[in-house]
Formats: structure tokens, C-alpha cells, sequence
């Protein structure tokens, strides 16, 4: 059986107010063809459908036209669970319709887990594959509040509450099987310890005031596949078998440059065989550049000579420029195809210390003078000296501090 594995697609994501519409539309067309090209049996979605719990008519519309083609696809089953950004009950809203389908949803923690395996048929009605769908189980899903709790009895409650609901569903699936030589493939939106993270890559704490992390021993050596979302980057952990297949579009500049894949897994009756990454084409490609403001001159150049659509990151190093942002947009000007999203400045000033400067078209007088400061060590005591003065001269221009 050929089965296809993504997670994490976040459709209607925005970056820096920029809509991200056509590489969502992009993105489901390429998947839709990958199915057929790879002749695949059953997707799997491991949740993180939407970027928020009120998905945007567009963002709904791109998701419920995907499954519409599918549904008349020669897939023989799909099954998604929501993730840690998803809405449980909106996820959950059309699973009566989806099912007919042949479109299997979990999108609230059941108060039976046993309720989240799902058995698969193929076309004589004989089982033939069976999963357990588990979505992102939130606090209320696997423990009691009490308000006498530390942070550590928290974590304890919550790793031992996830590792009991997912021991009872793989309890039901195996039951289930009984003896038949019949793959059984768990799926999970979590944090396994040992996973990878990039930095800004939006990937949220699962859960407020800890830091749970789960091992991957909780997925037994029975399950021929373990399908996991939340991490964006591809990556398996403990064994080959229990993946992150990542998210398949960049979230931020944070993953620009970074592959992006869907997995492709192969299972022969109970067993495991192989698992593949089919990389996902760039549908708007990211940089992000530094350097001195001759340095950021050449690349834009550089990039805006590709012919390619580019939104671009900029980080400003070196000594102070105090016309950063009029020069990196007066050069990106000349180019059509690039697009400056978003400028950072980290100059040295006089006296060679850095400062992070924020973009200069939301900073306020006030921190503008701090920059000054720190920029040239002005002492404590003069700078006390000097803040009343340089109010007193605002108030002389009108401007609101």
C-alpha cells in the first residue's frame, strides 16, 4: 500500500500582511497531482489545516475544493486530524458529508479514544488498512485542573494523560486487527523530544506555561508508520518509521532556503518498507540577505536579475546608515520581481557596539534617541540630563511621543 503523508499547511497563512492565496491554490493542484502520478492509496493531513481556528472564506474554499477533487479521484481513503491551529469542532463540522466521500475527519480528542480508530475497507469490503487518527490533544483532553499544580506535576499529567489516550487507541486497533496481516499507521499532532525547530519558523508551545515534550517510545514497534505533524521541519526521530513530513510551504523567513517535501510510505501487510521524500516545488521563493548597504545593493541587483518572483528579508550589518530604508527600497525599485518585505538594522556605532534597530517606519521618537545613545555610550547621567530638553523640543514641533 502506498500512502502519502503531509502536515502543517496552515492555508491561509499571511507573511508581513502579504496574502499567500495562489501558493496555497499551487500547493493543492501539486498534491492533487502527486496522488495520481504516485499512484497513491490514502493520504494522511497530521492537522494544522488553517493558520487559526477562523480560516477565511478564501482559505476555506481553497481546502473544500481540494477535497472535492479528490473525492472523485481514484484515492481510496483520506484521513486528517487537526492540529494545534485548528478550530476542533469546525474540523469536525462536515464529517458526515466527508465520510460518504470516503474523507475520514477527527478533529476533537474523542471522550472514548477508541472512537479515533479508523478502520479502512478496500472495494470487496475487507479490511485493509487501519488508523489511528489522534488529533492534538489539548490540556482539557488529557488532564484535571488543579490550581495547586507546579509547572513540573503539569508536565508530568500531561505526558502521562497523552501517553494513556494513545495506548488505548492502539489497544483498539490491535484488537481490531486480530490476527490479519494488516498495517496498522498512527497519526499525532505533538512535540517528540528530540525534535528539531528552526528559529522563526511560528511553531507554537503546545501548551501554555510548559514546554511538553513527548518521547517517541509511545509509538510502539507495532505501528508500521507513525504520521506526525507540527514540527515544519522534515525529520524522523527514534526510528524511521515515526516522521515529521514538515510543512510544504515556508511559513516565514525563517524556512526560506529550506526543502520542503510530502513522504511517500510503502507498507507490505503489517510491515513497514520505506519511506520517500518528494520534494514540493518553491511556489514563492524567500531570501533573506545581510551585509553592509553596498553589500545589500549587489544582491537585490543579484536577485532582481533572476526573472523570479523574490520577497526579501533584509538585514543591515556594518557601520550606521542613517538612509537604510530610502536606499534598500530605492534600489529594489528597479526590479519588478523583487519585493522587500521587512528591514533590519544591526549597525555599529561609534563606538563599535551593535544595536538591533527596529524598522524605521514604526519606530518612535523616543526610541530613536535611546538608539542615539547607545549607539555613541552616552553615560547614564547625560542622558538624564538630556531627556527632559529633547522632550521639551517635541512638544515645540507638535509631535506626539
Amino acid at each position: 500500500m502506498r500512502i502519502l503523508h503531509t502536515s502543517d499547511i496552515h492555508t491561509g497563512r499571511r507573511l508581513k500582511e502579504h496574502e499567500r492565496t495562489e501558493e496555497f491554490r499551487k500547493f493543492f493542484c501539486w498534491l492533487e497531482s502527486q496522488i495520481s502520478n504516485e499512484h497513491i492509496d490514502t493520504l494522511l493531513i497530521s492537522g494544522d489545516i488553517f493558520d487559526n481556528t477562523t480560516p477565511s472564506v478564501t482559505a476555506q474554499n481553497i481546502y473544500y475544493s481540494f477535497l472535492a477533487r479528490i473525492a472523485n479521484s481514484p484515492l481510496r481513503h483520506t484521513v486528517i486530524i487537526s492540529g494545534n491551529h485548528d478550530s476542533p469542532s469546525f474540523i469536525d463540522a462536515p464529517s458526515d458529508i466527508l465520510k460518504l466521500c470516503k474523507i475520514h475527519v477527527i478533529g476533537q480528542a474523542c471522550d472514548n479514544p477508541e472512537d479515533e480508530v479508523i478502520p479502512l475497507y478496500d472495494s470487496d469490503g475487507r479490511l485493509e488498512l487501519i488508523i489511528c487518527a489522534v488529533p492534538f490533544l489539548r490540556d482539557k483532553d488529557v488532564r484535571r485542573v488543579n490550581a495547586d499544580d507546579s509547572f513540573s506535576d503539569i508536565d508530568s499529567t500531561l505526558q502521562l494523560g497523552i501517553k494513556n489516550h494513545y495506548e488505548r487507541v492502539f489497544e483498539r486497533a490491535r484488537s481490531l486487527r486480530g490476527n490479519d496481516d494488516i498495517p496498522i499507521i498512527a497519526m499525532g499532532h505533538l512535540f517528540l523530544k528530540n525534535g528539531k525547530t528552526r528559529e522563526g519558523d511560528g511553531v507554537r508551545s503546545l501548551y501554555v506555561g510548559t514546554s511538553v515534550e513527548v518521547g517517541s517510545d509511545i509509538f510502539p514497534e507495532d505501528i508500521a508508520y507513525t504520521a506526525l505533524g507540527h514540527l515544519h521541519s522534515p525529520q524522523s526521530i527514534g526510528r524511521e518509521n515515526i516522521r515529521y513530513s514538515g510543512s510544504p510551504i515556508a511559513m516565514g523567513f525563517g524556512e526560506a532556503g529550506q526543502k520542503k517535501s510530502v513522504s511517500i510510505i510503502e507498507t507490505d501487510g503489517r510491515n513497514f518498507v520505506s519511506v520517500n521524500e518528494i520534494p514540493v516545488p518553491v511556489f514563492q521563493r524567500l531570501e533573506r540577505i545581510s551585509g553592509s548597504i553596498d553589500e545589500l545593493e549587489s544582491q537585490i541587483s543579484e536577485l532582481g536579475h533572476e526573472n523570479e518572483s523574490v520577497w526579501i528579508e533584509v538585514t543591515h550589518k556594518g557601520e550606521l546608515e542613517m538612509n537604510l530604508q530610502e536606499r534598500v527600497n530605492e534600489c529594489a525599485k528597479f526590479y519588478p520581481n523583487v519585493e522587500i518585505m521587512s528591514i533590519y538594522d544591526e549597525s555599529k556605532g561609534p563606538n563599535g557596539n551593535t544595536v538591533d534597530v527596529p524598522n524605521l517606519d514604526s519606530i518612535t521618537p523616543d526610541e530613536m534617541l535611546k538608539l542615539c545613545f547607545d549607539f555613541n555610550n552616552t553615560p547614564e547621567e547625560q542622558r538624564q540630563r538630556f531627556i527632559p530638553l529633547y522632550h521639551e523640543i517635541l512638544r515645540g514641533l507638535e509631535v506626539d511621543f
